[in-house]
């Protein structure tokens, strides 16, 4: 997910579909906890895919 939200991968897709094995919310909190620790390389980009990622659970 990080790798993802960091530019490194162009998708979000685990082996074996486990991205599906969470929930929004655990994304969500994973997402704020990396900001908070200064891991998002680029910030912007980070948050647009949040953004994506929430639109399509229909948050």
């Amino acid at each position: 997910f990080l790798a993802w939200l960091n530019g490194h991968q162009d998708h979000f897709s685990m082996v074996g579909g486990m991205q599906s094995a969470r929930g929004i919310c655990h994304y969500a909190d994973v997402f704020r906890l990396a900001d908070q620790a200064g891991l998002l390389a680029d910030p912007e980009l980070a948050s647009a895919r949040m953004k994506n990622l929430c639109a399509v659970a229909g948050v």
